[in-house]
């Protein structure tokens, strides 16, 4: 199984701050804890289970 790196965003003070996440459609700014958590998971396995707020 190939390894990959999570792509999380790194939020920061300006415009990358309206970044979409890249396992879900939210912005990442909209994120609670559990939801960072969820997918940065889900994005560092590759999985596609969709978002937790379902």
């Amino acid at each position: 199984m190939p390894t990959s790196e999570p792509q999380t965003a790194v939020l920061a003070d300006h415009a990358d701050a309206a970044e979409i996440c890249v396992a879900c459609p939210h912005p990442w700014h909209e994120h609670d804890p559990l939801s960072v958590r969820f997918c940065t998971a889900t994005t560092a396995v590759a999985l596609s289970r969709g978002c937790i707020c379902r």
